[in-house]
């Protein structure tokens, strides 16, 4: 099996739980699992994202028992894509990438970019003699390149955010930005072709006045239609798309600090080098709306070794933030059985999951059993709940009530 089908949700999900007796487990259930295999994808894909003139989805995805892996038929073959909201960006970017290259052909696009050359030089001219030489101790590499002058040192760099230290001087991540929001992609995107010519399109924007109108001229959504995919409001959209990654992460900082986050914590989430200034915005955001200290979570989510991880705990607080708002508040956020909860006032304990479509199969199971005996055998514990962000199977909402699990599926829609 490919690293690009190892399923960031069977990592945090299902290798923790193992039973002490696993002949008596499996002669118990495994005649009751349902089987993995091929799924539709048009019942877990928009229609109008299904094909277009640079991509067709074929037909079937393979299910893990969790998450779809997708099969995309492109002009530079077929792509393999693990995940709902990963194939939707991935479509987009693949009209973002053809519209860019498209426009980097431009007589006007070279002019432009030769001015924001000469611009850059005069910009920078002195101010930044060793700017790598001045960050010490970094965990990770995460910070071997900084934008904005001083808030770029204390906050670091993703991995995802490419070009130079130099861009931020000259509003190049700004442009950047705006330019991906209206391609309706993430300026953080790990295609480094795409990054490439981002960075390039942004650099004749913000130093040599170029301008971009690609809002109506791609089949990718428009304006935030990237930021529609994950599912945040208005106020986070609009700073997600007009702010540098330095300034998101002073307004993360500051969030993560009156949560009563220490700060060394708090640094080493900012400059990870797999959570992208939208990953640790989104994250902070959603719990900062929840209000209570989020130590624990924050030290299972710098565990993230993929950006897919850093996605997948980023939902895990969307759901835990809609849970707040939308049922009960949450008082805590803990691990349990290694993985991400939160207890409610009520005493019931919320379980998150973020998954495309979840069925009863032998990891499901296995934690099912678990948490079910959990339950039992605390005495502060008064429920069990389960948010799941994607879909699940009959059976495996039939198993879950058997047991006592209050469950509910798409968690992050508006029901």
């Amino acid at each position: 099996m490919s690293p690009k089908r190892i399923v960031i949700a069977f990592a945090f999900l299902g290798t923790a739980f193992a039973q002490t007796d696993d002949k008596a487990f499996l002669e118990k259930f495994e005649k009751t699992f349902e089987p993995v295999g091929s799924v539709p994808a048009k019942d877990f894909v928009p229609e109008a994202m299904m094909r277009g003139e640079l991509h067709m989805v074929r037909p079937l995805a393979d299910n893990d028992g969790l998450n779809n892996t997708y099969f995309v038929e492109t002009p530079s073959g077929v792509q393999e894509i693990t995940g709902t909201p990963a194939l939707l960006m991935r479509v987009r970017e693949i009209y973002a990438l053809d519209y860019l290259r498209g426009l980097s052909k431009s007589e006007e696009f070279g002019k432009a970019l030769g001015k924001a050359a000469e611009a850059k030089v005069q910009s920078v001219a002195g101010v930044v003699r060793d700017p790598i030489g001045t960050i010490k101790n970094v965990p990770k590499g995460a910070s071997r390149f900084f934008g904005r002058i001083g808030e770029g040192i204390k906050g670091g760099r993703s991995r995802e955010e490419g070009g130079s230290p130099l861009q931020g001087i000259t509003g190049v991540s700004k442009a950047k930005a705006q330019l991906a929001a209206q391609l309706g992609i993430s300026p953080y995107t790990t295609n480094e072709e795409l990054q490439r010519e981002l960075t390039a399109t942004a650099q004749a924007m913000a130093g040599g006045g170029f301008i971009v109108n690609a809002a109506t001229s791609l089949a990718s959504g428009g304006a935030g239609a990237a930021l529609t995919v994950v599912g945040v409001n208005q106020t986070l959209q609009d700073a997600l798309i007009n702010s540098t990654p330095e300034d998101l992460r002073i307004i993360n900082r500051k969030k993560l600090l009156a949560l009563g986050v220490d700060r060394a914590l708090a640094d080493e989430f900012l400059m990870h080098p797999w959570f992208s200034p939208w990953h640790e915005s989104i994250t902070t955001d959603a719990l900062a709306q929840i209000g209570v200290n989020p130590t624990a979570f924050l030290q299972d989510a710098c565990r993230a070794l993929t950006p897919e991880d850093a996605f997948f705990f980023q939902r895990l607080a969307q759901i835990l933030a809609r849970y707040h708002a939308t049922q009960t508040p949450l008082r805590s956020i803990q691990i349990e059985r290694s993985v991400v909860c939160a207890m409610d006032k009520g005493g019931t304990l919320v379980v998150p999951l973020s998954c495309d479509y979840a069925i009863w199969a032998e990891r499901a199971a296995r934690r099912a059993e678990e948490f079910a005996a959990f339950a039992q055998s605390s005495n502060d514990m008064k429920g069990l709940a389960l948010w799941v962000d994607g879909k699940v199977s009959d059976l495996l909402a039939q198993e879950l009530t058997a047991r006592k699990i209050v469950l509910m599926a798409d968690a992050l829609r508006n029901h």
